[in-house]
């Protein structure tokens, strides 16, 4: 049986970030923090069923539902600051839930502007611990993103389609030679991993997407 926690941590008077801890009631040692994109939360297909997946496997789950398209103050600042701005939520919420618990292994899962925080995570290493990393539709246009992605010594998986806007076919290329990365292109998806038009075939690329997702958790998962 799981718990399904709601709370918010307030960082400073222009962010409070709401979050969602689910866990079991008997002891997991893992735990899979997800971080939504600007308009695809938590709630929307990938992460709901990769939520399943993970509690099927025995995994916690924290969704950190920030929210940045709403917050005036998040938008007059630049790139480098948002970049800040999420990172320092992400970790006031990790800091938050995780002082107190004595998880041995962090999965992140990130899907979009996500993948930026969890870019910075991978190499500041300041929060997580015997980390691996799902990496949704990745902004690999950003070098950031992309570096990180490309010199990871962590397991990670890249999930992207080749019509998303972010699609650089010689970055995907050059993550093959780094044996820690598997990578999933899915033909004719767009940024939200769906194939525009077309409804079975977009059901058809979910279920592809979460074979490969728990297929890579079971390989990593400690326990």
């Amino acid at each position: 049986m799981y718990q399904f926690f709601e709370n918010e941590v307030v960082r400073n008077e222009y962010s409070t970030i709401p979050y969602t801890w689910i866990r079991s009631e008997k002891r997991n040692i893992s735990i899979c923090i997800m971080l939504p994109g600007l308009g695809y939360t938590t709630q929307r297909p990938l992460f709901h069923y990769a939520t399943g997946v993970c509690l099927n496997n025995n995994i916690d789950v924290l969704h950190i539902n920030y929210n940045f398209v709403k917050n005036e103050q998040f938008r007059k600042l630049t790139n480098p600051e948002q970049d800040q701005w999420m990172f320092d939520d992400v970790k006031a919420v990790v800091d938050a839930v995780l002082k107190e618990s004595s998880y041995e292994q962090c999965l992140l899962v990130s899907k979009s502007i996500g993948t930026v925080p969890m870019a910075m995570e991978w190499t500041q290493r300041d929060f997580l611990r015997n980390t691996v990393g799902i990496w949704l539709t990745p902004l690999i246009k950003e070098d950031r993103v992309y570096e990180a992605l490309l010199k990871t010594d962590l397991p990670s998986l890249c999930v992207i389609g080749d019509e998303d806007h972010h699609f650089i076919e010689e970055r995907l290329e050059a993550f093959k030679n780094n044996h820690l990365v598997s990578t999933v292109v899915i033909p004719k998806a767009d940024h939200s991993l769906e194939i525009s038009k077309d409804t079975l075939a977009s059901i058809e690329a979910m279920k592809e997407i979460m074979e490969q997702v728990e297929v890579f958790i079971k390989k990593n998962k400690v326990g």
